[in-house]
């Protein structure tokens, strides 16, 4: 039986962000909002152990048997905090783009920088256009807008004030199931050193695999390369 796909999105999106790839999976996927975006943006459970606590409640209110957890950028790091409790029917652990376990490295104008997008339409239109490196269609840009629009203050300002700067190296390294990264190396947010430097030696029997010329956004950018790499990660998964 092939596990059930749950999928996390990232920092000041919500689960739309899976619009594109979710029409290419079989049916039966499940994508959640994380406490303090989209439809979620009232839940205050806003840090990372809060975020995986409401996953971990989404997957037993789903009743789900077994599944792997996928996760983009921010729910990158908070799908490695759930494996790494090691729930019950967990088959696997997809990360695209992921924040790493141990603390993301930002400077300090870049966490300023990321907070006072909070709320502006344009600065997130511009943040968006700066971080892709393949066009997206207007109604993806006004979709991903309004995702960011609806966010709460304190979610937004939690993950450059502590989320991303939590070391959860330890409980990266207590993961007992297969994992799967995949990555960009024009990618201007998970960059090759971080790659290098904070997901290879965290994750060291994972399969990493790359998506040239794309940027941070994999899920929009290149829908139907990550529906692909993860329908390849179900099919081994079940095979075994």
């Amino acid at each position: 039986m092939k596990p059930v796909p749950v999928l996390l999105h990232g920092f000041g999106t919500s689960r739309r962000l899976w619009r594109a790839v979710l029409p290419l999976l079989e049916p039966g996927a499940l994508a959640f909002d994380l406490p303090g975006f989209n439809d979620a943006a009232e839940d205050g459970r806003v840090t990372v152990d809060g975020m995986a606590d409401a996953v971990l409640e989404g997957i037993r209110a789903a009743q789900l048997q077994r599944f792997v957890l996928i996760g983009h950028s921010m729910g990158g790091k908070v799908a490695a905090v759930v494996a790494s409790r090691r729930p019950l029917g967990l088959g696997g652990l997809m990360l695209i783009a992921p924040s790493p376990p141990s603390p993301e490295p930002m400077t300090a104008r870049q966490r300023a920088d990321l907070k006072a997008l909070c709320g502006d339409a344009e600065g997130l239109r511009e943040h968006y256009r700066q971080i892709t490196r393949r066009p997206l269609t207007e109604a993806t840009l006004s979709e991903l807008i309004q995702d960011g629009l609806r966010a709460s203050r304190v979610a937004w300002n939690a993950w450059p004030d502590s989320g991303s700067r939590e070391n959860r190296s330890d409980d990266a390294l207590r993961i007992d199931v297969p994992v799967s990264i995949l990555t960009s190396p024009d990618d201007p947010v998970i960059t090759p050193d971080v790659v290098a430097g904070q997901l290879q030696p965290l994750f060291p029997h994972a399969r990493f695999q790359g998506s040239k010329g794309s940027g941070h956004l994999l899920p929009l950018e290149v829908p139907a390369k990550v529906a692909t790499a993860l329908s390849n990660f179900l099919e081994e998964l079940a095979a075994d």
